[in-house]
C-alpha cells in the first residue's frame, strides 16, 4: 500500500505565516466604518507634505472614520485653508465659512499662514524651522486666526460641535480681539511664551537663525550655547534658555492629571521634542495633562525670573456654556450647556509620514510598543499619547448631538 506523503511543514508554516499577517488586515477590512463629519483648518500648507494635519488624518482612517456620505478622508483635499499651487499659482483660501453646519468635530491645526511661513522658510531653510514655529515677527498679518473664523466657531460651538485646537492656532499672528474670543471658547489664554527642546542648541545647527544675533541685542553676551536644552521666546522679542545638565535634567514630558488617566485610559511619561506654547487654564476648564521640564533649582529661579510658571498645560477640556464675564468683547454667541473643546499646547497632529499600515487592526499599538522614545524625535509621543488620545476624542466626537438648528445657515 503506497503511503501518503506528509504535507511539508515549511508549507504549514508559511501558511500560518500568512494567516497571522493578513489577519489584522482581515479584522480591519471587515469591522464597520463608523460616521463622523470634520472640519479641519490648517492654514499653514506651504508645500505637498501637508504635514500639519496629516496626523490627525492617519488616526482618522485608520480608525475608520468617514464622511456622512460614506467618502474616506484624505489628507491633501478634506480640509480648509491654504493649498499648495498648482502650475504656480495658488487657489484661494477655502474658508470655515464654507463648511456644512452639521460638522459634529472642528479642528484648528494651523493657522500660522503662508507668508509667515514662507518668510521663516527663507530664513531657516537650513535650520530646519517648521513653519509655524513662531520664530520671528511676521512681516503682514495675512496668517492667524481671522474674525470669520472664530465667528464660525462661535456659531458651531453655541450649536454644540466639539472644537479642537493646537498649537499655533491662536498664538501669533493672531490679533489680540480674535484671539481673546477664541480663548473663551477652549478655556485657555497665551502667555504670550513659545518654546522648544532642541538636542543641539549650537549656531547653526537647528537654533533658528535670528536668535543668537537678538540673544546678543538682548544680553549683550555671544551666543556661546552648545548640547541639548529649551529655547524660550516671548511675543514681545525676550528670550532665554534653559541648559541640560544645569537649569533642567532632560527634555519636556508629559505627564497625565488623575482627570486625565480617568478619561484618556492612558499615562504615558513620554518626552515631547516639539514647538509648544505655554499657556493657562480658564475658571471652569480642566487640566488632563502638564508639562514637566525636569527642572533644576537653577532652572526653577531663571524661568521666575522672566515670570514663567514650572509647570503649565499640555491639555486642556472645557466643557459647557462659558460664563458671561469669560466671553470677549465682540463675541457672537456662547457655547451650549453640552459643548466640549480641546487645546492642545503643543504640535501634536504634525507628522510626516502616511503609512499603509492604517489599514491594519492594532498597528498603533505595534508601533507604541517598538517605538523608541529618543531625544530629538516626535514619533515616540504620537504613537503613545496622541493617537490613543485622539481615539478617544473621535469616538466622543462621532456621539455630538447638534441643536435642532444644525441644519439651517451658518
Amino acid at each position: 500500500m503506497k503511503k501518503k506523503k506528509p504535507f511539508p511543514r515549511f508549507w504549514a508554516g508559511l501558511a500560518a505565516l500568512m494567516l497571522l499577517l493578513l489577519l489584522p488586515w482581515i479584522i480591519w477590512e471587515v469591522r464597520p466604518a463608523k460616521t463622523l463629519s470634520v472640519a479641519v483648518l490648517d492654514k499653514t500648507v506651504t508645500d505637498e507634505s501637508y504635514r500639519e494635519h496629516k496626523g490627525l488624518f492617519w488616526t482618522l482612517n485608520q480608525q475608520k472614520y468617514r464622511m456622512p456620505g460614506g467618502e474616506k478622508y484624505v489628507y491633501d483635499r478634506d480640509y480648509y485653508g491654504n493649498y499648495p499651487p498648482e502650475n504656480g499659482l495658488r487657489h484661494a483660501e477655502r474658508t470655515l465659512a464654507e463648511m456644512p453646519a452639521d460638522t459634529q468635530l472642528i479642528y484648528v491645526a494651523d493657522t500660522y499662514g503662508l507668508a509667515e511661513a514662507q518668510n521663516a522658510d527663507d530664513t531657516d531653510a537650513e535650520a530646519g524651522v517648521p513653519a509655524n514655529a513662531g520664530g520671528q515677527t511676521p512681516d503682514s498679518q495675512e496668517g492667524g486666526m481671522k474674525t470669520v473664523d472664530v465667528n464660525v466657531l462661535e456659531a458651531a460651538a453655541a450649536r454644540g460641535t466639539m472644537l479642537i485646537a493646537e498649537f499655533n492656532s491662536v498664538a501669533a499672528p493672531t490679533l489680540d480681539p480674535v484671539r481673546d474670543r477664541a480663548s473663551a471658547l477652549f478655556g485657555m489664554k497665551w502667555t504670550g511664551w513659545t518654546a522648544r527642546y532642541f538636542p543641539d542648541l549650537t549656531q547653526g545647527v537647528e537654533v533658528p537663525a535670528w536668535v543668537p544675533d537678538r540673544y546678543r541685542e538682548i544680553t549683550g553676551r555671544e551666543w556661546n550655547y552648545e548640547g541639548a536644552g529649551f529655547l524660550f521666546m516671548q511675543d514681545d522679542g525676550d528670550l532665554f534658555v534653559l541648559r541640560e545638565g544645569q537649569e533642567t535634567e532632560g527634555g519636556a514630558r508629559i505627564s497625565f492629571t488623575e482627570a486625565g488617566r480617568e478619561r484618556f485610559g492612558i499615562h504615558p511619561e513620554n518626552r515631547y521634542n516639539y514647538w509648544f506654547d505655554i499657556v493657562t487654564a480658564s475658571a471652569g476648564s480642566e487640566v488632563l495633562a502638564n508639562y514637566d521640564l525636569q527642572l533644576t533649582g537653577n532652572g526653577r529661579a531663571l524661568l521666575a525670573e522672566h515670570g514663567v510658571r514650572e509647570s503649565f498645560p499640555a491639555v486642556i477640556r472645557r466643557e459647557g456654556t462659558v460664563d458671561a464675564s469669560e466671553l470677549s468683547f465682540g463675541a457672537t454667541a456662547a457655547p451650549s450647556a453640552a459643548q466640549v473643546s480641546y487645546y492642545f499646547a503643543g504640535d501634536y497632529a504634525d507628522h510626516d509620514e502616511y503609512p499603509f499600515w492604517r489599514r491594519y487592526a492594532g498597528w498603533p499599538a505595534f508601533k507604541s510598543w517598538f517605538t523608541f522614545d529618543a531625544p530629538g524625535s516626535e514619533d515616540a509621543f504620537y504613537w503613545d499619547v496622541y493617537v490613543p488620545m485622539m481615539q478617544k476624542i473621535l469616538k466622543e466626537a462621532s456621539s455630538v448631538q447638534l441643536s435642532a438648528d444644525a441644519t439651517g445657515s451658518q
